[in-house]
């Protein structure tokens, strides 16, 4: 134990016990230990906010090495002056005299006509739209397949591809020409006969009623030249009188015609409220008004359309029945092609 604190203070290992020259051993070699001197601790480093008194202050840089003297010594030698000599001073090839000396121009001194303008490149082509590529179809069986037993082929139908084109060009270009130009087709020509009877009204046959319906195609046919006239003065069994009077002939304007008729007869009948009444036909015009006839009222009403012209006389009869009974005679004096 004492040798091992020996080692522990000194660092080393001496023999601990002398070795006797006549005790007849061998002296034993000194005993060392592996532990070396440990060198004094570095400063430690600085902390972040620590104070800066607690540390020594950083070693000075080292002196910088003393400078050669020869460096100091003036350059060049004691007869050489110190401004540049042009050593090419004497050898001018060029004589004193004046001399006219030429030399041939540049490449770049050249003169020649202007280069020519850049050509503009040339229009970039028009794209080429790609046409869809058709579906390929389908690939067929192998040449010597069979079907298996029990198999039934189920035809495919094909989706049927309506021409909706087709089909709209087809009634924009036939349609409308169609449907504008029926009513034309259906009520032209016509025919105008005034028969006995119409529905319960009986036609007069006396003197009188025959003057009145001649005077009133006399009238017609001064105001419509290229017509057939018709008239009649007809009465029901109440004793209402209806007088009927027209024309047949193309009239392109039916709107117009009638408003021309109307106003041709309200001198006549000194009409007034004269308003425009359902009609029933397409392509058909009426108008009605209140008027006087010889100090009686009445109520005349006209009809237009595009074979015929007409008007009718009626007595204590409001507008709305006049207008039906105006119907009446008129579908049955007017015979239209579309009546066979």
């Amino acid at each position: 134990m004492a040798e091992e604190e020996r080692e522990r203070q000194g660092g080393v290992t001496e023999p601990v016990t002398p070795v006797d020259a006549g005790s007849g051993e061998a002296p034993r070699e000194p005993k060392w230990s592996g532990a070396a001197p440990v060198p004094p601790p570095a400063p430690k480093r600085r902390r972040w906010l620590e104070d800066e008194s607690m540390f020594p202050p950083p070693p000075p840089p080292p002196a910088s090495p003393p400078r050669d003297p020869t460096l100091d010594l003036p350059t060049g030698r004691a007869f050489e002056p110190d401004t540049p000599v042009d050593p090419w001073a004497d050898a001018d090839p060029l004589p004193a005299y004046p001399m006219d000396v030429t030399y041939p121009p540049t490449r770049l001194e050249q003169i020649g006509p202007p280069p020519p303008p850049p050509t503009p490149p040339p229009p970039a082509p028009l794209p080429v739209k790609k046409s869809k590529a058709k579906r390929p179809e389908p690939a067929g069986p192998p040449p010597g397949w069979r079907p298996p037993p029990g198999y039934v082929a189920v035809p495919v139908r094909r989706r049927r591809r309506w021409p909706w084109f087709a089909l709209l060009s087809l009634l924009c270009c036939c349609g409308c020409p169609a449907w504008f130009g029926q009513p034309l087709y259906a009520q032209f020509p016509a025919d105008a006969v005034v028969p006995a009877t119409v529905g319960n009204l009986t036609l007069r046959d006396d003197q009188q009623s025959k003057r009145t319906a001649e005077q009133l195609k006399t009238d017609l046919r001064r105001t419509y030249v290229i017509s057939s006239p018709f008239a009649g003065v007809f009465v029901d069994g109440d004793g209402k009188r209806a007088t009927v009077f027209g024309t047949t002939g193309l009239h392109l304007s039916p709107d117009d015609d009638v408003t021309a008729e109307i106003n041709r007869v309200t001198g006549t009948y000194q009409l007034r409220s004269i308003t425009t009444v359902a009609a029933t036909e397409r392509g058909e015009s009426r108008r009605c008004g209140i008027g006087t006839d010889n100090g009686t009222d009445v109520v005349v009403c006209s009809w237009v359309d595009y074979g015929s012209l007409g008007t009718g006389v009626f007595t204590r009869l409001d507008v709305d029945e006049s207008n039906g009974r105006l119907s009446q005679l008129r579908d049955t004096i007017v015979t239209r092609r579309s009546d066979g």
